[in-house]
């Protein structure tokens, strides 16, 4: 049996990596597996910046990745960047195995507005949930209500629902079952 799996990288919070779990075993119809790593990513640091690189990240997490894995998802609070972009909410690896997401600006408070855990849960779960739809080999959706839809800021992100469109709900379900048939 292969899993999808959810690995904290820093400082997460248990009950933000259940509500990601309660999310994406249904959506994606695999069982979940953490692993908790309270590491922080100093390979991947970029000073000049003061952010870290995603793709570092995702290149380590590739390394020793367990052979029971269908996919990874990496969770972590550190505010990652690309080196063309100056912040992303997260990474993937386009029909890969491994996908990154920070909640670092997902957090009401870097906004300089009130905590709101239930927001931030609800923003972590979809990042996590279009990452892993890019594993999948989904690309960005023109519907800006379909989860896979690019999110440049964190109001596109709150638009969105947690659900693939149909015609990416389509190609995910084609592709999955040419996989696995």
């Amino acid at each position: 049996m292969k899993y999808i799996y959810v690995k904290t990288i820093g400082t997460v919070e248990k009950v933000l990596v259940n509500n990601v779990i309660k999310v994406l075993g249904p959506l994606f119809s695999h069982p979940i597996k953490v692993i908790v790593d309270t590491e922080y990513p100093v390979y991947a640091f970029e000073p000049k910046r003061n952010q870290y690189y995603a793709k570092k990240i995702i290149e380590e997490m590739v390394v020793g990745l367990p052979s029971d894995c269908e996919k990874i998802i990496g969770i972590t609070d550190v505010d990652l960047c690309t080196p063309v972009l100056t912040f992303v909410y997260g990474e993937a690896q386009l029909g890969g195995s491994v996908a990154i997401a920070s909640f670092n600006r997902l957090k009401q408070e870097f906004y300089h507005l009130p905590r709101n855990d239930r927001m931030l849960s609800e923003r972590l779960a979809k990042e996590c949930i279009h990452e892993l739809g890019h594993c999948y080999g989904l690309f960005h959706c023109n519907n800006a209500k379909c989860i896979m839809a690019f999110s440049s800021s964190i109001l596109s992100i709150d638009n969105k629902s947690k659900n693939f469109c149909v015609g990416c709900r389509g190609f995910f379900d084609k592709n999955r079952k040419e996989r696995y048939a």
